[in-house]
């Protein structure tokens, strides 16, 4: 961060007007397009490294030859402890028919950064690589700190889908912390 311009997003988008909110907006929308446009015949990190899940404590596992594969490394221990009914639910959140697509996995306002109006860098890459289309959006919206209207800017960012998919995660995290 050191040698990049700018401030973080995150610091910097209270002294932001409306019209230079919605500029950065449609070109980080334009970026992520671009990213998700290379897409991937394995789930896996980049140079073929492991698929990491979570920020505070990693795990890693794989890579994995299919999306099926990928949910049967999430659920772990998991399903072997939930009672039947939550294992039920959570199997059902996990679909394996997704694009695999190249990800930020890390995509936050403090991972942005930006100067005189414009992004001049996004940061933290440890944790880019292939993986369903649906793993940019849930891990975006896991990182909703307090930022006003921030959560409707990154509606045009990554304009909403993958309902069902964002449930289940958020689902299961909730469910793995206890």
């Amino acid at each position: 961060m050191v040698y990049m311009p700018g401030k973080p997003l995150d610091k910097a988008w209270d002294t932001l007007s409306s019209s230079q909110k919605l500029s950065i907006a449609n070109k980080l929308y334009s970026y992520l397009k671009q990213l998700r446009e290379l897409k991937g015949h394995y789930i896996r990190a980049i140079n073929w490294g492991k698929a990491i899940i979570g920020r505070i404590a990693s795990i890693e596992g794989g890579p994995f030859d299919t999306e099926a594969q990928f949910n049967e490394f999430i659920l772990g221990d998991f399903v072997k402890i939930a009672p039947d009914m939550l294992r039920h639910y959570t199997k059902f959140a996990l679909m394996d028919d997704h694009e695999i697509v190249f990800t930020h996995s890390d995509f936050a306002p403090r991972n942005i950064l930006m100067e005189a109006g414009r992004v001049t860098a996004i940061l933290d890459w440890e944790y880019a690589g292939w993986y369903p289309a649906h793993w940019e959006y849930c891990q975006a919206l896991r990182q909703l700190r307090p930022m006003f209207d921030w959560p409707e800017y990154l509606a045009r960012i990554l304009p909403p889908k993958f309902e069902r998919e964002y449930i289940g995660m958020t689902f299961l995290a909730r469910i793995s912390r206890h």
